[in-house]
Protein backbone atom coordinates (compact mmCIF):
# COMPACT_ATOMS: atom_id res chain seq x y z
CA UNK A 1 0.00 0.00 0.00
CA UNK A 2 1.32 3.21 -1.02
CA UNK A 3 1.42 6.41 1.00
CA UNK A 4 -0.74 8.11 -2.21
CA UNK A 5 -3.49 5.93 -0.94
CA UNK A 6 -6.69 8.39 -1.22
CA UNK A 7 -8.12 8.26 2.38
CA UNK A 8 -11.32 10.24 3.70
CA UNK A 9 -12.00 10.75 7.22
CA UNK A 10 -14.60 8.52 6.87
CA UNK A 11 -14.65 4.63 6.35
CA UNK A 12 -17.57 2.24 5.54
CA UNK A 13 -17.90 -1.36 6.27
CA UNK A 14 -20.12 -3.83 3.58
CA UNK A 15 -23.44 -3.75 5.69
CA UNK A 16 -23.44 0.02 6.13
CA UNK A 17 -23.31 0.25 2.53
CA UNK A 18 -25.90 -1.71 1.79
CA UNK A 19 -28.02 -0.26 4.39
CA UNK A 20 -27.47 3.62 2.97
CA UNK A 21 -26.99 2.84 -0.40
CA UNK A 22 -30.90 1.56 -0.29
CA UNK A 23 -32.08 4.87 1.64
CA UNK A 24 -33.74 7.73 -0.04
CA UNK A 25 -31.00 9.99 0.01
CA UNK A 26 -28.16 7.46 -1.80
CA UNK A 27 -27.69 10.23 -4.04
CA UNK A 28 -27.04 13.31 -2.06
CA UNK A 29 -24.64 10.68 -0.01
CA UNK A 30 -22.88 10.54 -3.06
CA UNK A 31 -22.69 13.92 -4.11
CA UNK A 32 -21.86 15.44 -0.77
CA UNK A 33 -19.85 13.05 1.42
CA UNK A 34 -16.34 11.53 0.83
CA UNK A 35 -16.03 7.72 1.68
CA UNK A 36 -13.67 5.17 2.01
CA UNK A 37 -13.73 1.71 2.12
CA UNK A 38 -11.30 -1.94 1.87
CA UNK A 39 -10.81 -4.33 -0.79
CA UNK A 40 -12.21 -6.68 1.28
CA UNK A 41 -15.80 -4.91 1.71
CA UNK A 42 -15.90 -4.00 -2.26
CA UNK A 43 -15.48 -7.97 -2.63
CA UNK A 44 -18.12 -8.74 -0.23
CA UNK A 45 -20.28 -6.38 -2.13
CA UNK A 46 -19.57 -8.25 -5.52
CA UNK A 47 -20.35 -11.54 -4.19
CA UNK A 48 -23.54 -10.37 -3.01
CA UNK A 49 -24.10 -9.05 -7.07
CA UNK A 50 -23.29 -12.71 -7.90
CA UNK A 51 -24.92 -14.66 -5.27
CA UNK A 52 -28.06 -12.59 -4.49
CA UNK A 53 -30.68 -12.52 -7.47
CA UNK A 54 -31.85 -8.98 -8.91
CA UNK A 55 -35.57 -10.89 -9.67
CA UNK A 56 -35.85 -11.87 -5.85
CA UNK A 57 -39.31 -9.85 -4.61
CA UNK A 58 -39.29 -6.54 -3.72
CA UNK A 59 -39.19 -5.45 0.05
CA UNK A 60 -36.98 -9.03 0.59
CA UNK A 61 -33.64 -9.09 2.38
CA UNK A 62 -32.05 -11.22 -0.68
CA UNK A 63 -33.30 -8.13 -2.72
CA UNK A 64 -32.17 -5.14 -0.43
CA UNK A 65 -28.58 -6.96 -0.32
CA UNK A 66 -28.45 -7.02 -3.77
CA UNK A 67 -29.55 -3.16 -4.98
CA UNK A 68 -27.72 -1.76 -2.16
CA UNK A 69 -24.06 -3.62 -3.27
CA UNK A 70 -25.09 -2.77 -7.02
CA UNK A 71 -25.58 0.91 -6.01
CA UNK A 72 -22.28 0.49 -3.70
CA UNK A 73 -20.06 -1.32 -6.02
CA UNK A 74 -20.79 1.54 -9.18
CA UNK A 75 -19.36 3.79 -7.08
CA UNK A 76 -16.29 2.33 -5.20
CA UNK A 77 -15.18 0.09 -8.59
CA UNK A 78 -14.79 3.33 -10.74
CA UNK A 79 -11.82 5.55 -10.96
CA UNK A 80 -14.37 8.33 -12.19
CA UNK A 81 -15.33 9.02 -8.87
CA UNK A 82 -12.68 10.51 -6.58
CA UNK A 83 -14.43 11.30 -3.26
CA UNK A 84 -14.71 7.18 -3.12
CA UNK A 85 -11.90 5.42 -2.21
CA UNK A 86 -10.74 1.89 -1.61
CA UNK A 87 -7.78 0.78 0.64
CA UNK A 88 -6.26 -2.45 0.26
CA UNK A 89 -5.78 -4.71 3.79
CA UNK A 90 -2.79 -6.31 4.32
CA UNK A 91 -2.90 -9.21 5.71
CA UNK A 92 -6.36 -9.95 4.38
CA UNK A 93 -8.90 -11.05 6.30
CA UNK A 94 -10.82 -14.36 5.14
CA UNK A 95 -14.37 -15.78 6.36
CA UNK A 96 -17.43 -14.56 7.82
CA UNK A 97 -17.17 -10.69 8.85
CA UNK A 98 -14.14 -10.02 7.22
CA UNK A 99 -14.89 -6.74 6.16
CA UNK A 100 -15.88 -6.20 9.22
CA UNK A 101 -12.61 -7.05 10.48
CA UNK A 102 -10.45 -5.25 7.29
CA UNK A 103 -11.85 -2.17 8.99
CA UNK A 104 -10.59 -2.79 12.25
CA UNK A 105 -6.57 -3.63 11.15
CA UNK A 106 -7.23 -0.65 8.41
CA UNK A 107 -7.95 1.54 11.21
CA UNK A 108 -5.41 0.20 13.61
CA UNK A 109 -2.95 0.31 10.65
CA UNK A 110 -4.13 4.26 10.25
CA UNK A 111 -6.03 5.39 12.84
CA UNK A 112 -4.99 9.17 12.63
CA UNK A 113 -6.76 9.73 9.03
CA UNK A 114 -10.78 8.37 10.36
CA UNK A 115 -13.05 10.30 12.37
CA UNK A 116 -15.57 7.82 11.79
CA UNK A 117 -15.58 3.90 11.65
CA UNK A 118 -19.35 3.38 10.22
CA UNK A 119 -20.79 -0.39 10.94
CA UNK A 120 -23.56 -1.42 12.44
CA UNK A 121 -22.11 -4.74 14.72
CA UNK A 122 -22.01 -3.80 18.63
CA UNK A 123 -18.81 -5.92 19.00
CA UNK A 124 -17.01 -4.31 16.01
CA UNK A 125 -17.50 -0.93 17.08
CA UNK A 126 -16.59 -1.52 20.46
CA UNK A 127 -13.54 -3.40 19.10
CA UNK A 128 -13.06 -0.14 16.59
CA UNK A 129 -13.54 2.19 19.37
CA UNK A 130 -11.14 0.64 21.65
CA UNK A 131 -8.28 1.02 19.11
CA UNK A 132 -9.37 5.08 18.94
CA UNK A 133 -9.21 5.41 22.44
CA UNK A 134 -5.87 3.92 22.80
CA UNK A 135 -4.21 5.62 20.13
CA UNK A 136 -2.78 8.76 21.13
CA UNK A 137 -4.24 11.86 20.08
CA UNK A 138 -6.92 10.01 18.18
CA UNK A 139 -10.59 11.50 18.16
CA UNK A 140 -12.39 8.76 16.05
CA UNK A 141 -15.18 6.98 16.91
CA UNK A 142 -17.03 4.19 15.78
CA UNK A 143 -20.88 4.89 14.70
CA UNK A 144 -23.95 2.85 13.21
CA UNK A 145 -24.60 3.89 10.16
CA UNK A 146 -27.33 6.29 10.12
CA UNK A 147 -24.52 8.59 10.98
CA UNK A 148 -24.03 9.24 7.68
CA UNK A 149 -27.35 10.05 7.50
CA UNK A 150 -26.23 12.89 9.76
CA UNK A 151 -23.51 14.16 8.11
CA UNK A 152 -25.65 14.61 5.29
CA UNK A 153 -27.57 16.45 7.47
CA UNK A 154 -24.76 18.72 9.22
CA UNK A 155 -23.77 18.60 5.63
CA UNK A 156 -27.20 20.87 5.20
CA UNK A 157 -27.81 18.51 2.49
CA UNK A 158 -30.97 17.61 3.44
CA UNK A 159 -33.20 18.94 5.61
CA UNK A 160 -34.24 17.38 9.28
CA UNK A 161 -37.44 15.98 8.02
CA UNK A 162 -35.67 14.45 5.40
CA UNK A 163 -32.49 13.04 7.69
CA UNK A 164 -35.20 11.67 10.14
CA UNK A 165 -37.43 9.55 7.33
CA UNK A 166 -34.36 8.03 6.05
CA UNK A 167 -33.05 6.76 9.27
CA UNK A 168 -36.65 4.70 9.78
CA UNK A 169 -36.42 3.92 6.53
CA UNK A 170 -32.81 2.28 6.69
CA UNK A 171 -34.17 1.11 10.37
CA UNK A 172 -37.23 -0.73 9.06
CA UNK A 173 -35.65 -1.87 5.71
CA UNK A 174 -32.53 -3.52 7.23
CA UNK A 175 -34.34 -4.88 10.42
CA UNK A 176 -32.68 -2.71 12.70
CA UNK A 177 -35.69 -2.68 15.48
CA UNK A 178 -34.42 -4.52 18.31
CA UNK A 179 -33.93 -1.98 21.71
CA UNK A 180 -30.28 -2.67 21.33
CA UNK A 181 -30.28 -1.58 17.36
CA UNK A 182 -32.04 1.46 18.15
CA UNK A 183 -29.97 2.61 21.18
CA UNK A 184 -27.44 1.82 18.64
CA UNK A 185 -28.50 3.98 15.90
CA UNK A 186 -29.17 7.42 17.33
CA UNK A 187 -26.36 6.86 19.97
CA UNK A 188 -24.76 9.46 18.32
CA UNK A 189 -26.70 11.90 16.97
CA UNK A 190 -28.07 15.22 18.01
CA UNK A 191 -31.29 15.04 16.49
CA UNK A 192 -35.05 14.65 18.16
CA UNK A 193 -36.82 12.74 15.56
CA UNK A 194 -40.10 12.36 17.35
CA UNK A 195 -42.12 14.72 15.15
CA UNK A 196 -41.38 12.21 12.05
CA UNK A 197 -41.24 9.04 13.24
CA UNK A 198 -42.94 6.53 15.52
CA UNK A 199 -41.69 5.67 18.95
CA UNK A 200 -40.79 2.45 18.36
CA UNK A 201 -38.17 3.41 15.54
CA UNK A 202 -36.82 6.06 18.96
CA UNK A 203 -34.28 5.70 21.62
Amino acid sequence: MGDDTLRSPVIVDTDALIAVANTSLWNRITDTLQLTTTNVCLHELKRHLREKSEHAREGTRERRIHDGSKRAVGLFDTEENESFSVVTCVPRPHGEDAGERSVKAEVEQHTAFYTFAILMDKHGRKSINRVFDEAEGAAGKAVAPTFLLYLLLDSEACTEREFCEACGEMLRGEGWTGYQAIQAAWEAIPVDCSRYLSGDLLP
